[in-house]
């Protein structure tokens, strides 16, 4: 007995697309196509379903509950089918990877998930350049980077993390700090490869005083108490520093999510603001033709998702 033919992978691509951008146009530039073609492809899923996807209006395109329903069983039937035909390729090719990642995300983010994708592909020899300089893909350089910040023409670029920035300290160091001015109470704590500046202690400090009644602390310079704050190696010296309660430091969420839900820093001002720039995967437009790069790839895609 014959069955109706499924629909081409390229059209439930076409369809996670639109979901993971939220519209047509967005979803035709990560794919390489036309919206024209994009809109195609969905109405074809739709004509072999029978039933509509999205609702489309001027914020983008939503899915309606027959696509929501449908959504995570293609995300995860598509993830499969790209895991076993990666693995069946990488044992008759390729199989070392090379990654750029900057000193922060590596050991504040990616080193705790990191053996995670160890255990599932042991056969891949993972090398990292850890460090702040801007990634090299020319012969014998990395195969992907973790950037934080736009990418250079030519390269692709995916969006990993959208992270706010705020102020953290230590338990003991809230609990003392005076409900008004508690910014002059403490050091503000900088390292040597922050990408942080007085600028931003200053854009946040705005909010401060947007905040407070007497306008601010008139006799308070918040780009010379960053200036003349404690100066570290690493971030992770001067997280060790702020968890000790020596003093604030201006963070972004990723990188603390996992002392804040430990209990080792606190907010300890309500000003929030979002971060300037995000941290991205780049990569040239070949590389995920390297079995191991598109594993790693797919692999931090689903490590990200899980988490927002």
């Amino acid at each position: 007995m014959g069955k109706r033919p499924l629909p081409p992978l390229a059209v439930l691509q076409a369809f996670c697309a639109i979901v993971e951008t939220g519209g047509f146009g967005r979803a035709a530039e990560r794919m390489g196509l036309t919206q024209t073609a994009v809109s195609h492809q969905l109405s074809q899923l739709e004509g072999w379903i029978g039933g509509k996807l999205f609702d489309r209006g001027r914020s983008g395109a939503r899915l309606t509950p027959l696509g929501a329903r449908l959504h995570p069983a293609i995300v995860e039937t598509i993830s499969q089918l790209e895991t076993a035909l990666y693995q069946a390729r990488a044992a008759v090719s390729v199989r070392t990877l090379t990654l750029s990642v900057t000193p922060e995300f590596s050991s504040q983010w990616l080193a705790s998930r990191l053996g995670d994708f160890c255990q599932r592909y042991p056969d891949i020899e993972l090398k990292m350049a850890v460090g702040y300089q801007r990634p090299d893909f020319g012969p014998g350089g990395v195969d992907l980077a973790i950037w934080l910040g736009r990418a250079e023409a030519g390269l692709v670029m995916e969006e990993l993390l959208m992270d706010e920035e705020f102020v953290v300290s230590s338990p003991k160091l809230s609990e003392r700090l005076p409900k008004r001015n508690a910014i002059r109470e403490a050091s503000l704590l900088r390292y040597t490869g922050m990408r942080h500046t007085v600028l931003d202690w200053q854009r946040w400090y705005e909010q401060v005083t947007d905040h407070d009644d007497d306008g601010g602390i008139a006799d308070f310079d918040i780009g010379q108490a960053a200036e003349s704050g404690p100066l570290f190696e690493t971030f992770a010296d001067m997280l060790e520093a702020c968890r000790d309660g020596l003093g604030f430091a201006l963070v972004r969420s990723s990188l603390v999510a996992k002392d804040i839900a430990e209990g080792q820093l606190l907010r300890c001002f309500v000003e929030v603001q979002p971060a300037a720039v995000s941290y991205n995967l780049l990569y040239p437009p070949n590389a995920l033709q390297n079995p191991s790069a598109a594993l790693f790839r797919n692999w931090l895609i689903s490590r990200v998702n899980a988490i927002v």
